[in-house]
């Protein structure tokens, strides 16, 4: 009895094949499109400033020596002295509870100036924020998850709710955010804006724990940072107390992450380009040897002139499109100076460095963690995963579905535009995927254009040299 036939038929090796050319396709354009919308979801998120701010949180096992608390004496002398110029939002943030009549809920209270609105986004669905004028005021700003579930309705304006023990008037209601990266920054209780001045009355021995301060420089050389610490220590603070993020700093190394997966695709469409160079400048050699036996160099001129020249110019094309690539896909490296050891083997440098960002990504999902911080960490995580998943999955299936093809180098003319249209109805339903799940989510819709670009090019490329007739 003869052994059964392990192999695969091929049309079952051709679906499969396409079926991880078609992931392929999908993973690498939707992380370029996802990417680009993080980036702009990042941008739109921090209100007026945007990423143009620096901000200084007090770490919760700070030690009270030769610091003290942030009180409103010190973040005047910020504001008139050491930042002037320069628009300032400050704060902290207690538990408390909130009650109406009958009903109460825990909730996180803010007691922010006037200027937090600037630094946040906030889509108020009534009234206004808090103003210059209610700074001795009980007023308070409520989120819409805190108004259904004290009043069961949005509509709250002018009630009044109890906050230690006082009345305090709503002024505003502030809407929740569904996008993603809302959903996954929401808070299990709801949010109250009060102002700073009222809270530290009515909550002895607290201290403004967070602040805002716009930034002017957007260069990479750490002068924000160093500007903020000698703020600080200009009032009596000491700069190590505080977890200091430059969010001009924080956007670019988002966007870097989309330099590079594009950079990493470049570096696939050059390998094509110069496989192509190879196989053209192959030709015209092989072509040359063959005519140099019987005819001399003016005869080719004369008699097969327009084919060598046809030839060259297919040769120098893909040379001059790896120039051009060189240009799209190149960017600058921006590495912190805090991360480069002084020694590249050095095993102490290292260790605290990974020591120093696990306590960092503690302290961001902890309850250290600011308003707004919390959505820094996501659409880092978000993003990160975003490159790795392209990484570890979109360019390996890719790869390994053309190489399972198993294609010869000539495509039949019936069989290519078959390939050719398959290949572009994955990429056209992968674009739209994307966007529809970007609507989905709530993100903004951004694609990048550079990202999708080298996704086609390698695509095609790829296609050209293991192409095949593929049978319905």
């Amino acid at each position: 009895m003869k052994p059964g036939n392990t192999q695969p038929s091929q049309p079952q090796s051709a679906k499969a094949a396409c079926l991880m050319l078609a992931l392929g396709i999908l993973l690498l354009t939707v992380s370029s499109v996802l990417g680009e919308s993080l980036s702009a979801q990042m941008t739109g998120i921090y209100g007026l400033h945007q990423t143009h701010k620096i901000t200084a949180v007090r770490q919760e096992d700070a030690g009270p020596a030769g610091s003290g608390p942030l009180t409103l004496a010190k973040m005047g002398q910020l504001a008139q002295y050491y930042l002037d110029g320069h628009d300032l939002a400050y704060g902290t943030k207690v538990s408390a509870t909130a009650v109406y009549g009958n009903n109460q809920s825990p909730v996180q209270v803010l007691g922010v100036n006037d200027r937090y609105r600037q630094f946040h986004t906030m889509n108020l669905m009534a009234g206004s924020f808090l103003t210059p004028g209610h700074g001795n005021q009980q007023v308070a700003v409520i989120d819409e998850q805190l108004a259904r579930s004290l009043f069961g309705s949005g509509n709250v304006t002018g009630l009044e709710i109890e906050l230690f023990g006082r009345k305090f008037t709503i002024i505003g209601v502030a809407g929740e955010d569904n996008s993603l990266t809302g959903s996954l920054a929401a808070q299990e209780t709801g949010t109250v804006y009060i102002p700073i001045a009222k809270l530290l009355e009515l909550q002895e021995g607290s201290g403004i724990t967070f602040l805002e301060a716009e930034t002017k420089d957007s260069g990479t050389t750490g002068s924000n940072t160093a500007f903020l610490e000698g703020a600080l220590t200009a009032i009596g603070q000491d700069p190590g107390a505080y977890r200091i993020t430059d969010y001009t700093m924080e956007i670019l190394l988002l966007k870097q992450k989309n330099h590079l997966r594009n950079f990493l695709a470049g570096v696939v469409v050059l390998g094509l380009l110069f496989n192509l160079f190879k196989k053209k400048a192959r030709e015209v050699y092989d072509f040359l040897r063959s005519e140099l036996r019987e005819k001399y160099w003016g005869e080719i001129f004369r008699q097969d002139g327009g084919r060598l020249f046809s030839g060259l110019v297919k040769a120098v094309l893909p040379l001059g499109g790896m120039l051009a690539l060189g240009f799209l896909i190149r960017f600058p490296l921006y590495i912190a100076p805090e991360n480069i050891p002084q020694e590249l083997i050095d095993l102490s440098f290292w260790a605290d460095l990974l020591e120093n960002r696990l306590k960092a990504s503690f302290q961001g999902g902890g309850f250290g963690a600011f308003p707004g911080e919390d959505l820094l960490y996501i659409l880092q995580g978000i993003q990160n995963w975003n490159l790795l998943l392209s990484l570890i999955l979109g360019w390996p299936l890719l790869g390994r579905g053309l190489h399972r093809l198993n294609i010869p180098l000539n495509i039949p003319e019936k069989g290519a535009w078959k390939m050719e249209l398959f290949f572009c109805a994955c990429l056209i339903m992968a674009l739209l995927l994307g966007m529809g799940i970007l609507l989905a989510v709530g993100m903004p819709l951004a694609s990048d254009g550079k990202g999708i670009f080298l996704v086609f090019a390698a695509v095609f490329l790829a296609a050209g040299f293991k192409g095949r007739t593929i049978k319905n």
